[in-house]
C-alpha cells in the first residue's frame, strides 16, 4: 500500500479527492517520472484522504468530520464493488460537504447525511478563488 501525500490544508484534502475520483474506476494512478511507480493506489488514496480529514477534523468540527468519513467510506466501498457510477458522484458530494456548498451529484434517494439548506450551491466564483483554503471554512 503507498500512502502518496497526507492532507493538512482543505485544499490538498479537495485536491485528493479529486484523484481519488478521477483514478479509483480504472485504478489508474499516477506515477513517476523518475522511477515509474504509482503515487498512489486504491488503499493509498483513500488512507490518505481519511488521514487528511483526520488531520483537519478541529477545523472541521466533528460532526463534519465524523460525516466526510461516512461518506469517504461509502464511497469506497461504492468503487470496490464497481458501482463507479456511484463512487465518484458521492466523493464529488464529499468535496461539496468540505466547501459548505450544496451536494448534488449523488441521487438523493441514496443520500443520508443532513443538507444544511441553507448553504448555497457551488458557483463558478468558487472555482476560480485562489485561497480555497481561507473560503471554506
Amino acid at each position: 500500500m503507498k500512502y502518496g501525500t497526507i492532507p493538512k490544508t482543505l485544499r490538498e484534502l479537495a485536491d485528493a479527492i479529486s484523484v481519488a475520483i478521477l483514478c479509483c474506476p480504472r485504478r489508474n494512478f499516477p506515477t513517476s517520472a523518475i522511477d515509474g511507480k504509482p503515487y498512489w493506489d486504491f488503499e493509498g488514496i483513500f488512507f490518505g484522504i481519511r488521514q487528511g480529514v483526520g488531520n483537519l477534523r478541529k477545523r472541521l468540527g466533528d460532526a463534519r468530520a465524523d460525516q466526510l468519513l461516512d461518506m469517504v467510506a461509502q464511497a469506497k466501498s461504492h468503487y470496490e464493488a464497481g458501482e463507479n457510477r456511484l463512487g465518484g458522484p458521492l466523493l464529488q458530494d464529499t468535496e461539496m460537504v468540505i466547501r459548505r456548498r450544496q451536494p448534488w451529484a449523488y441521487p438523493k434517494e441514496l443520500y443520508r447525511w443532513p443538507i444544511d439548506p441553507s448553504l448555497p450551491e457551488l458557483s463558478e466564483t468558487d472555482l476560480l478563488k485562489k485561497d480555497f483554503d481561507e473560503d471554506y471554512d
